[in-house]
């Protein structure tokens, strides 16, 4: 059975590494970074590889609870539900 996870600090590195394989599986997956460049970045990689309505993007600064709120807000209302959530970010 699909998953909607959520993956913060997920536009390079492990982050996007777990993203990948998350969509490799069937899963569906939010991707966020601090920037709006490096979330854009990190989706069209993404667009290249896999169908588009499995992933969106939230820039997000896990440091600003609104942000983080507003991630929390974009998953539910993309994919009416949010089953894991990885805490990749740094502070």
């Amino acid at each position: 059975m699909a998953k909607n996870i959520v993956i913060t600090g997920s536009t390079r590195g492990i982050g996007l590494g777990l993203a990948k394989e998350f969509l490799r599986r069937g899963h569906c997956v939010i991707i966020s970074g601090r920037s709006s460049t490096s979330v854009e970045r990190a989706l069209s990689e993404l667009s290249g590889e896999f169908d588009d309505g499995k992933f969106i993007g939230q820039p997000c600064d896990v440091g600003v609870y609104e942000q983080v709120e507003a991630l929390w807000n974009a998953a539910k209302n993309q994919f009416d539900s949010v089953d894991i959530w990885v805490n990749n970010a740094g502070l």
